[in-house]
């Protein structure tokens, strides 16, 4: 039996293998166009060196080259790249970032005016990326600590709504101990568990005994008093909005098969609720 047919397969493996590494080489490369006015070529390698949280297989840090403020190229460790520039002032940069920050240096270069155009990325013990040219960090330009802006995120809370009211009611007046308390903590969450809060939607539901009409208003009625309650707690009037889905939007089979009244009314319990979303940037 021939061994050739096998080795072509396992050299196809590793050559897939190796195709499949993300990490194996640089992304997102600029500058790539040799020419008569490109003449200067610039040699630039990463180290090494992983930020503190990488590993070589999971590497979340890569080291971001610019230059003059446009991205060049992203580099894992021991990835390299060539670029060609003409003979200028150049402002190269490199930044990386973790999840809470990113740092930043930049320094300003003459290409025809160097005598080594080979340059390594690297990251310091403190997670700072440095350039590294003749085998010294060149000195920053510009050091910089740059924390991302905190993205909104939306939280969704499901007030039941037998524990805010007494059965079929919708007032303030119709409030049980147990619901107030959980409108009370829910005020808390948003006074002070976030940064800045930039919508808040009520949305009232029902269960499917009744009529249409009747159940739009009893969930729209048990929206305006949750909005209320929020507000005297110091929430403001102008996140908030209200709806009501009426019985619209089941989150029971509707329990069809129950015939004794109580039984029914305890199982289609998890419908008669009042949805929560708060969208804003938390703490």
């Amino acid at each position: 039996m021939s061994k050739l047919p096998l080795l072509v397969v396992i050299t196809s493996i590793g050559l897939t293998a190796c195709v499949s590494n993300k990490y194996s080489q640089p992304s997102n490369l600029r500058f790539q166009e040799k020419n008569h006015e490109n003449s200067q070529i610039i040699n630039v390698k990463r180290d090494e060196k992983l930020c503190a949280e990488d590993t070589v297989e999971k590497q979340n840090c890569p080291i971001n080259f610019y230059i003059d403020s446009f991205q060049a190229g992203n580099f894992y460790v021991n990835n390299s790249a060539q670029y060609f520039l003409k003979p200028a002032t150049y402002n190269f940069k490199v930044k990386n970032c973790t999840a809470n920050e990113c740092m930043v240096c930049d320094v300003d270069l003459r290409t025809n005016n160097l005598s080594d155009r080979n340059f390594i990325l690297s990251v310091e013990g403190s997670g700072k990326p440095v350039i590294i040219n003749s085998g010294t960090p060149l000195k920053c330009s510009a050091e910089q600590l740059i924390v991302p802006a905190a993205k909104e995120t939306t939280t969704r809370v499901q007030l039941a709504a037998d524990t805010l009211f007494k059965f079929n009611g919708s007032s303030l007046n119709d409030f049980l101990p147990k619901g107030r308390q959980e409108v009370f903590d829910l005020a808390s969450k948003i006074n002070e568990g976030y940064v800045s809060v930039r919508q808040i939607k009520l949305i009232g539901h029902t269960d499917r005994l009744g009529s249409d009409s009747y159940n739009q208003q009893l969930g729209q009625n048990r929206a305006n008093t949750v909005s209320n309650l929020l507000i005297q707690n110091g929430v403001s009037a102008n996140v908030i909005s209200t709806s009501s889905a009426g019985k619209n939007e089941p989150v029971t089979d509707g329990c069809m098969a129950i015939q004794s009244r109580e039984a029914l009314k305890t199982c289609l319990q998890p419908d008669r609720r009042v949805s929560v979303e708060i969208t804003g940037i938390s703490k």
